[in-house]
């Protein structure tokens, strides 16, 4: 199923390789690498400090992301475009 799931990704993206892309989804896919990277840090930050519920929370989920993108968006600048350049 993961394997078609990739599959049928790929081939929506070559059919839409000719549209454009939204600028948001441009700067995500930007910082993926890095909120690849940070997100499970962050989770354990907070299952350290807040500990862990039983069942989710918007508010926390909603400054999770708060917390997690714009972190993300400052190790990119600082840490992977100078790496990359």
């Amino acid at each position: 199923m993961a394997f078609l799931l990739a599959v049928l990704t790929f081939a929506v993206g070559l059919a839409l390789r000719r549209r454009r892309i939204p600028r948001w989804l441009t700067g995500l896919g930007t910082i993926s690498y890095s909120v690849y990277l940070l997100h499970p840090v962050l989770l354990a930050v907070s299952d350290g400090t807040i500990g862990r519920w039983r069942q989710d929370r918007l508010v926390l989920e909603v400054a999770f992301y708060a917390v997690l993108l714009p972190v993300c968006v400052l190790t990119y600048r600082c840490v992977e475009a100078p790496g990359q350049a």
